[in-house]
């Protein structure tokens, strides 16, 4: 298993990694959807962050980057593990590993949302 960085991954690969690990997700994006939510909330490949099992990006954090009340700030915009990859705490290397580059970056605040009704994921956030 490696973490790196999604900066040069094709933005097909991200949908195909994103609509895996959300296949069982209330809500479904296609790809143009995902793309424009990924553009509205300022992604950033290269401080976003991925688990790879050989080729395959098995666990993600897709990171928006922007001004919040004057702040340099990241936004989850999005995370998810592939459900066979579960509870081996993948999201938290992901994470983890993103924090120096993204103080390298000079951002200072991290902001996420997470449905409440969530369990697993609000579990993971706190």
């Amino acid at each position: 298993m490696e973490i790196r960085s999604l900066e040069n991954i094709d933005p097909e690969i991200l949908f195909y990694a994103f609509q895996r690990a959300f296949a069982e997700y209330e809500m479904q994006l296609d790809k143009s959807e995902l793309l424009a939510m990924l553009k509205r909330r300022g992604f950033r490949r290269d401080l976003s962050f991925g688990a790879f099992d050989g080729d395959d990006i098995v666990s993600f954090t897709f990171n928006g980057i922007g001004d919040f009340d004057e702040v340099l700030t990241a936004y989850d915009t999005g995370t998810g593990t592939l459900k066979n990859y579960q509870g081996q705490g993948l999201a938290t290397s992901v994470f983890n590993y993103s924090i120096p580059y993204l103080k390298k970056a000079g951002v200072h605040n991290y902001l996420l949302e997470v449905l409440q009704h969530n369990k697993s994921a609000v579990s993971f956030f706190k």
